[in-house]
């Protein structure tokens, strides 16, 4: 390799493995002549030793249509570079043992079709013509998609590099990234045991080196490495090598044809850490002792599935370290802390099948400004700032490790590294029944149980053990009053002679507005995508207090920041943590909080969308006349050290009137009702408030110009000729009890023909039915003579169920209960 450091180039690589690599490729590809810094060899490190399987189905379309390129671009790497990449098209099948597992099976198999990726679901004969040496006589289902494959990691990392070069990028290898230089609060360069390399822009690529060396320079990248097995066989004979790979995930195992051996390897339910004082310096191509105990149990459910392993013999028993965040997702993209730095790192044991789409969406995000597709689940500004503490990262590896076959529904709890972020309310709320679950940390109640009997944990895709609870709280809002405890929502201070500018430049809405009025809006990107859905409360003539969600609390400060001008005067102060937010909704909520003060709430004098700082009890704190469950409501803002004192007032005056708690689930159920979008579900980077039905939300006419703002303009000229949009949704003729649910991701056809998908769904409880919300597409517009002729159906786990569809909610459609 290239031995004589440049002294500057336009991008910094660090880290060899097959991330970093595919990200130099194709910024080469771009006409980008980045640099790559790794510490020993390339693919030293995790890339080496990986399984190399290759998936494309994913949560997402954007996902999914990057591991789509990731298959195709291991199919052209060769013809290009001529290095070999051993990939071959073998397919994967899943296998369902039990009933939840077969229904997730056949919504992976509607999922696939609206993919537009070719599966299967197998018959018993069929799944044993495939894998004859297994035990099938338990299996329940079996689900094919034949484009999925496998590569040799080496060979595709060594193919990556070589067409890199060819594009006139440079590799250094065995050379030691020591610090980044920064200056204020920018990359400004990289400093290497062989010298400085200005630039002012640097990916960390690193793998399991990624936590502390960001930590040591400000940044959070919470992940830690965790110890991964498998074992490999003796040659078998007979064993073709267009053999499919094999997912069992009910016995958390993974098999595939290995050069006439079979590699079978496992994600435990609960890992094993790596590294816990630091990955060693001298670390490459390293393996660590097999722990035969740890993984026991995997081992014994390999050999009962495959009874002739036994015959066979093992040939290898492997054991190397990988990478695992807290919530199972890698981090992509720019940071929050420091201006210039990218992180592509996180992989969590998918990095080669993650390769190519990530490594085209970094260099769109370093040429471009931003991928071409919505990476919203895998931002790196994600990270909050508590997640750079080791401790919890390495506690956190050890579960998420089983996170990799656990299953994905409502009830899934994670059990490390408990009760770190509480709200004010939180003993009291304990008190009273409240069920938790974690969310970046925090506590926060799902819902209210005055037994305390807790979380069952048995997956449940349908009607659930806490529904009827659910039921009760929904119906209170409705008929009375409930009380939400949303503290751990981010609450953002814009302050300064220009924070009205910087607000309006992210913003749609017109952020000039008098004191003591709250504006919703969206965040918007240049492209008039949506990167936050927020309210924006201006509580003084140069002060706004924008609430957003709990994971957007490093994000939407660092938008902010990203788009100002550098000249505005302004300053933004992280405030979550000094306030809290009791939220109050339902018929009675005005009579419940008027107990509690001497301000006039009447509708004329406190209107929907106003904001008053008035008396609550004996002390003050800012009302908002907003509700996120469609009912008359108010949003509480309080100094923390009052909120408690408010709570007990509001339970105090309110119980005589049937005031009673709310969690999440209720919440979300009546916010699906009322037709409102959830960010990260049903809006995001990709669609335009136009398309989401809130064009409401945006002012093409407000002096100051704001992202996007010719793109929505045009759409707006559009008008009802708009190809794609946001509805609300009814299943006919489904019961709660007894099912099948709206999750999301269910197909919705016409005519024969796929015209969306569900973005969030779940029982109404005020409404009796199968709600949800929608995205539809139709080349001709989605128009409501379009929409209104009907014949619509949605696909639930390979079956149709007729689906009703309208631009307005179905609970309360003029907004008069809200506004009353």
């Amino acid at each position: 390799m290239i031995s004589n450091i440049p002294e500057n180039a336009p991008v910094v690589i660090i880290g060899g493995g097959i991330i970093g690599v595919s990200t130099l490729y194709h910024l080469a590809k771009r006409g980008v002549p980045a640099v790559l810094i790794e510490r020993r060899k390339l693919a030293s490190g995790t890339t080496w030793h990986a399984a190399g399987i290759v998936g494309q189905l994913r949560d997402s379309t954007a996902q999914t249509e990057l591991g789509k390129y990731t298959a195709r671009l291991f199919r052209e790497l060769e013809e290009e570079t001529g290095q070999a990449t051993g990939y071959k098209p073998n397919g994967t099948i899943n296998l369902a043992l039990g009933a939840v597992r077969h229904e997730q099976l056949l919504r992976s198999h509607d999922h696939a079709a609206r993919m537009g990726i070719e599966s299967y679901l197998l018959s018993v004969e069929e799944l044993n013509e495939k894998w004859p040496l297994i035990r099938t006589d338990d299996v329940k289902s079996s689900f094919f998609v034949p484009s999925n494959g496998q590569v040799n990691p080496l060979d595709v990392t060594v193919a990556l590099s070589k067409g890199a070069r060819m594009h006139g990028a440079q590799i250094f290898e065995n050379t030691k990234v020591t610090d980044l230089i920064l200056r204020d609060g920018k990359v400004v360069g990289v400093e290497t045991d062989k010298g400085v390399i200005a630039t002012n822009k640097v990916l960390l690529a690193g793998g399991m080196w990624s936590h502390l060396f960001a930590k040591a320079v400000g940044v959070t990248v919470p992940l830690h490495a965790a110890e991964h097995f498998y074992i490999v066989t003796e040659p078998v004979a007979g064993l073709p090598k267009t053999q499919p790979i094999l997912n069992i995930a009910e016995e958390r195992t993974y098999w595939k044809e290995d050069t006439g051996k079979l590699l079978i390897g496992a994600f435990e339910q609960k890992g094993k850490p790596y590294g816990v004082d630091g990955i060693p310096e001298d670390f490459e191509f390293d393996e660590l002792p097999f722990d035969t105990e740890h993984v026991e149990a995997n081992l014994e459910k390999m050999f009962e599935r495959m009874p002739a392993l036994s015959e066979m013999g093992i040939q290898t028993f492997f054991n190397g370290p990988e990478s695992f965040t807290p919530d199972g997702r890698p981090y992509l993209g720019p940071t929050a802390e420091v201006r210039g730095l990218y992180l592509a790192t996180g992989m969590n044991s998918n990095g080669i099948l993650n390769s190519g789409g990530v490594g085209l969406t970094m260099a769109e995000w370093m040429i471009d400004g931003a991928p071409s597709r919505g990476m919203g689940p895998m931002l790196a500004r994600r990270a909050h700032p508590f997640q750079s503490n080791t401790r919890y990262n390495r506690d956190r590896a050890a579960e998420a490790v089983g996170f990799h076959y656990g299953v994905s529904w409502a009830g899934r709890q994670v059990h490390s590294a408990r009760g770190i972020r509480k709200v004010p309310l939180h003993d009291r709320l304990a008190s009273a029944g409240a069920t938790f679950a974690e969310r970046i940390g925090w506590e926060i109640p799902m819902y209210f149980d005055p037994e305390k009997k807790g979380w069952n944990e048995e997956p449940n895709l349908w009607w659930k053990d806490w529904s009827p609870l659910v039921q009760e709280e929904c119906l209170a809002a409705r008929d009375a009053a409930v009380l939400i405890d949303q503290s751990m929502y981010a609450k953002i201070q814009v302050q300064g002679p220009d924070a009205v500018h910087a607000l309006n430049r992210v913003c749609g809405a017109q952020m000039d507005v008098p004191t003591g009025t709250s504006v919703y809006t969206q965040f918007l990107n240049t492209r008039g995508g949506i990167e936050a859905d927020v309210t924006v409360t201006r509580i003084a003539p140069e002060c706004f207090m924008v609430i957003t969600g709990h994971p957007s609390q490093t994000r939407d400060p660092a938008w902010i920041r990203d788009h100002a001008d550098p000249a505005w005067r302004f300053e933004i102060f992280d405030a979550t943590s000094a306030y809290g937010l009791i939220t109050l909704h339902g018929p009675k909520s005005r009579e419940i909080l008027a107990s509690l003060t001497g301000d006039d709430l009447s509708n004329e004098a406190f209107p929907f969308g106003a904001a008053r700082e008035i008396d609550i009890a004996y002390a003050r704190g800012w009302a908002i006349r907003r509700s996120f469950l469609g009912e008359l409501g108010y949003e509480l803002l309080l100094p923390t050290e009052f909120t408690l004192h408010v709570y007990d007032a509001l339970m105090a005056a309110g119980r005589p009137l049937g005031l009673r708690h709310m969690g999440m689930f209720a919440m979300n159920s009546c916010r699906l009702e009322k037709g409102f979008r959830h960010f990260g579900q049903d809006i995001g980077e990709g669609g335009t408030p136009y398309e989401a039905g809130l064009g409401f939300a945006v002012d093409l006419n407000k002096d100051d110009a704001f992202l996007g703002k010719d793109v929505l303009a045009e759409q707006q000229a559009n008008g009802p000729a708009q190809r794609s949009r946001t509805l609300s949704c009814i299943v006919e003729g489904v019961d709660a009890t007894s099912g099948p649910y709206l999750i999301h991701n269910e197909p919705i056809w016409r005519e024969g023909h796929l015209v969306g998908h569900v973005t969030s769904g779940d029982w109404g409880f005020r409404l009796e039915a199968m709600v949800g919300l929608a995205s539809l597409h139709q080349d001709d517009g989605v128009t409501k003579a379009w929409i209104d002729e009907g014949g619509f159906e949605v696909q639930i786990a390979g079956k149709m169920y007729p689906l009703r569809v309208q631009l307005a909610p179905y609970y309360d459609r003029t907004g008069a209960i809200m506004r009353s």
